[in-house]
């Protein structure tokens, strides 16, 4: 069930990843429009502030879920990799229950936000373009790793209970000193073909 979860949930997390892809795509073409609109017939582009902030949370918070799930976050991978078996999942389990907690603590001020925006029609000061969509995705995003960190506590736990098996629906962690190993060793050969 975990493992089925979990790849549904990839689904759902990698859409969010591309649609926040494709608006920072656009807020950087954007940009560059107006640069050259203002430079080349100073004629600043109307409303290009306005649209930076109301899509700063989609590149900001949507692809949050997929960054928890990738281990993309900042840990303490440190302190974690001291502990093996039962213990380390203790500490995993111990680290995502906190995290859930603060998403759970977060999420009705953050619907808050959201409702205020909508029911008093906020809009940009500039343009007069309403908040409420840029508001909503907050909701979404955090809805959505909550419901992730719901599924890897499940996973911890039943790690804790038994840990010697194999681990699912869980953070995919990445070995910093082995990366970095390989990484040099890449470029060290590949600095010596071209030196051949």
């Amino acid at each position: 069930m975990l493992d089925s979860a979990d790849r549904l949930l990839r689904y759902v997390e990698f859409a969010t990843v591309v649609i926040a892809g494709i608006v920072i795509f656009l807020v950087m073409w954007v940009g560059v429009a107006e640069i050259f609109s203002r430079k080349l017939f100073n004629f600043p582009l109307y409303g290009q502030l306005d649209i930076i902030e109301l899509t700063m949370s989609s590149y900001a918070l949507l692809p949050i879920s997929y960054c928890w799930r990738a281990a993309g976050h900042i840990r303490v991978d440190l302190l974690i990799d001291f502990f093996e078996g039962r213990r380390r999942w203790i500490v995993e389990l111990l680290t995502t229950v906190l995290a859930l907690a603060l998403i759970t603590a977060i999420w009705p001020g953050v619907l808050h936000f959201f409702d205020n925006a909508w029911e008093i029609g906020d809009s940009t000061i500039n343009t007069q373009w309403p908040t409420w969509p840029s508001k909503f995705v907050p909701v979404i995003g955090f809805s959505i790793l909550w419901v992730r960190l719901v599924i890897e506590t499940l996973a911890y736990i039943r790690l804790v209970a038994h840990p010697s098996l194999a681990p699912v629906a869980i953070p995919e962690h990445h070995d910093v000193v082995a990366e970095t190993l390989a990484q040099a060793e890449e470029i060290a050969g590949a600095s010596t073909k071209g030196m051949l």
